[in-house]
């Protein structure tokens, strides 16, 4: 308990939060890699299922996982422009 509080009193978050949050940013980092699964993703930062990692990541990012790899995806690589190429 001393611990806990000295942590919030310092960072400003409790340490579960901060370790979730750690997590979650970890997490963001792979999936901006489209070729790993979001249930790697999910195991590889210590979830044990991708539906407990899709309900913390959605709590955090305000997207589930999917979401936000797509909208990642989708911004990093923008469809061609129509009629771009043809003269």
């Amino acid at each position: 308990m001393h611990f806990a509080a000295q942590f919030r009193a310092a960072i400003g978050i409790r340490p579960h939060e901060y370790l979730l949050k750690r997590r979650i940013e970890r997490a963001q980092e792979l999936l901006k890699q489209a070729d790993v699964s979001l249930v790697d993703v999910a195991l590889t930062i210590g979830f044990q299922t991708q539906a407990h990692f899709t309900t913390v990541f959605k709590r955090f990012a305000g997207d589930t996982p999917y979401q936000w790899r797509s909208a990642y995806l989708a911004q990093c690589m923008p469809l061609p422009r129509a009629g771009a190429g043809s003269s």
